[in-house]
């Protein structure tokens, strides 16, 4: 098959700059150029990184791009320029997967393009009305498949959930004994925006340090708007609420080598989401799972997936009223049980290598091939 893979205006592939969605994009186009497949990213230009090469396989065909910003409607306008210049220059195919906002809408004006194919990694805003030319729509999670399907009925027998993958041989459990530590750490690997409820996280920290002098959080990844955080002055305010504690502040990790060894050396994983309308499929705590990391994560649908409660992690009631000090007890109750955790720790990485980028791929791949039959 010839297969295009479109990244949006706003990160460039390889990751260099971070993103999940452009990594695991990376990973899966990998993927399908070793069974043989011909195999094209389309993404933005960045200094440093040619219009045009070929890494691994895949051919990578470069052209403008923007920053992206904190301001919705402004950033669907530059979306929009970006998928109209693009249009014209969309290589004949026979897929064409897209995570993008306003290209779906336009290139099945272009049916030498392929099969469009929508990876719905956002929760939907009401936009999949626009998309009725689309071919098929992989979602992230049950959640997202449902949302749109509500949202939109017409969509149900195009729509099916793929999750992301993530590439289960970096992210392993640690292969050689781990000394004893005279810290016990939480990490968060994400954003750093107030969707993220890393705010609650602080809170919950602040309780625990009361009781536990011996543990310590560490906050990793982007506060700048341009990729997807707060801002500094967000970064300001979470580092005035961390005053006096035992929090450390580590700017993103883009080598995954060196992520997968900050996930290896901490004790337990959070992930503290209030994006009730944000959230797809986190790649984030799947990584962590498949490290042995324990999570922690707050009771949205997207996680339900991937974490059953006692078994291969925790949840915790983000929306009560003392959603602090709710968290601050499963995080308590995680301390004070090694012997439950390691279980859980075991039963933790065993499902996150159900997410292989060989397992994933071979889904899309199924569908693909399915999509291209029904065509004849």
């Amino acid at each position: 098959m010839i297969i295009s893979i479109f990244t949006g205006p706003w990160l460039p592939v390889p990751a260099i700059q971070g993103g999940s969605v452009p990594r695991l994009w990376q990973g899966l186009a990998e993927e399908f150029a070793t069974k043989g497949h011909q195999v094209s990213i389309l993404c933005r230009s960045y200094p440093g990184q040619p219009d045009q090469e070929v890494i691994n396989g895949v051919n990578y065909i470069r052209r403008g791009g923007f920053p992206q910003s904190t301001n919705i409607w402004w950033d669907l306008l530059k979306d929009l320029a970006y998928a109209l210049m693009t249009l014209p220059t969309l290589p004949a195919a026979d897929i064409l997967i897209i995570n993008d906002f306003w290209l779906p809408v336009f290139a099945a004006l272009r049916p030498r393009v392929g099969k469009i194919v929508i990876n719905a990694n956002r929760f939907p805003k009401g936009q999949y009305r626009l998309y009725a030319k689309a071919d098929h729509i992989a979602a992230a999670s049950t959640a997202i498949k449902e949302a749109i399907v509500q949202q939109y009925p017409t969509a149900a027998p195009r729509t099916k959930v793929i999750p992301n993958p993530i590439d289960t041989t970096i992210f392993h459990p640690s292969t050689h004994s781990i000394p004893d530590k005279k810290e016990r750490v939480i990490l968060y690997v994400g954003r750093l925006h107030p969707e993220k409820g890393i705010d609650l996280l602080l809170n919950a920290f602040s309780i625990l340090s009361q009781q536990f002098s011996n543990i310590k959080l560490k906050i990793i990844g982007p506060y700048k708007e341009n990729q997807g955080g707060g801002g500094k002055q967000y970064l300001r305010i979470l580092q005035s609420k961390a005053e006096g504690l035992n929090i450390e502040f580590v700017p993103p990790i883009f080598d995954i080598s060196k992520l997968a060894e900050a996930y290896r050396e901490a004790d337990i994983f959070c992930y503290p989401s209030l994006a009730e309308q944000g959230e797809a499929f986190p790649v984030a705590p799947l990584e962590a799972m498949s490290t042995g990391l324990i999570p922690v994560v707050s009771n949205l649908e997207c996680f339900k997936d991937l974490i059953e409660e006692d078994v291969t992690g925790y949840f915790f009631d983000h929306r009560s009223f003392d959603a602090a000090g709710n968290l601050a007890l499963k995080l308590k109750s995680v301390l004070l049980n090694p012997e439950k955790t390691h279980k859980i720790s075991i039963n933790a990485s065993q499902k996150a290598s159900e997410f292989s980028y060989d397992k994933i791929g071979r889904l899309y791949l199924f569908d693909f091939e399915k999509l291209l039959k029904n065509n004849n």
